[in-house]
Parts: C-alpha cells; sequence; structure tokens
C-alpha cells in the first residue's frame, strides 16, 4: 500500500497515494462501469466532463451524487460530493506519472467534523482502487475490516486511549 502522505486538518482531507498504474489507467478508473464497483461503489450515472455527473450507489442504495465541475482527463478531476444526510462537500483529484507509475494526490474539502471519518474512508477506497488498476481487485467483503483498521489509526489520541492503544 504506496500511501505516501495523509492530512487531515480545518475539514479537510488530503492524501497522496503510489499507484504502479499509468495515469490513463487510474484515470479510467474513476468512470469504467466495470472497474468502478471494485473500489467506489455501482455506477448508477457517470458522465466524466464538466457539468457531468457521477452518481454512485455505495450498497443498500445509499447513494453519492457529485457534479464534475472540471474534468481533464488523464490529470485533473474536481466535482461536488453529496452523501445521505451530510453538507455537500468539493473532492479534488491530481493524478500525475511519476516514474514507471502514477501519484494520485486526492483533497477532499468543506467536511467539517467528518474529516476524520473520511480520512479513513479514503484510505480504505485508495487501497482497492489501488488493487483495481493493477489487476488484483480486492474482495469486497474485507472493506469494511480494513475500513476499522484505518479508522483507528487515524482516531485522535482520546479516543485511541479509551480503546486502550496507546
Amino acid at each position: 500500500m504506496p500511501l505516501s502522505s495523509t492530512s487531515c486538518s480545518g475539514g479537510v482531507v488530503s492524501l497522496a497515494w503510489a499507484i504502479a498504474a499509468p495515469p490513463e489507467t487510474v484515470w479510467s478508473a474513476w468512470f469504467d462501469p466495470t472497474v468502478l464497483p471494485q473500489w467506489l461503489g455501482s455506477p448508477v450515472e457517470c458522465d466524466v466532463r464538466a457539468g457531468g455527473r457521477l452518481v454512485v450507489d455505495h450498497g443498500d442504495g445509499t447513494l453519492s451524487r457529485s457534479e464534475i465541475l472540471d474534468a481533464a482527463a488523464p490529470h485533473r478531476l474536481v466535482m461536488t460530493w453529496e452523501f445521505p444526510d451530510e453538507a455537500p462537500s468539493k473532492v479534488s483529484v491530481a493524478i500525475v506519472s511519476e516514474g514507471e507509475g502514477t501519484l494520485l494526490t486526492l483533497a477532499h474539502e468543506q467536511l467539517g467534523d467528518l474529516a476524520s471519518s473520511y480520512e479513513s474512508g479514503w484510505m480504505t477506497h485508495l487501497t482497492f482502487l489501488e488493487a483495481a488498476v493493477e489487476g488484483d481487485p480486492l474482495p469486497t467483503s474485507q472493506f469494511w475490516k480494513l475500513h476499522e483498521s484505518f479508522r483507528r489509526l487515524v482516531l485522535p489520541d482520546l479516543d485511541r486511549r479509551e480503546l486502550g492503544a496507546i
């Protein structure tokens, strides 16, 4: 898992992830109806252009709805993020060639108190994205187990003490 960096501050989650696949392959994973379910959810609507929409079913009819604000294939994606019972937020993705692979940088803004939850969520999703684009998708049955591991990793110190981890 080549997580290069992660930060969570002021309602913003930022992650950098190295992936052993070309930028075009990483880009297409955001919209390819055969790859998207392997890492994010089942596509309901996929229109990859400024003004288009990305609607993803994360299971049991729970939909994230995004309007594409900027799309410059295969290097930049900016979109809104609307998830049930949450305030709208914004996701920006930069995809750049790095050596023989790709560095994906994701920033999710306007999250407020949900930032640490999204940090572990994006860590989990990007682990699944990496596996999918490298040709060895992870079983979806492992998603919540991995998410829980990442959640414990990014908990504030007080919560870690309560769990007996410190």
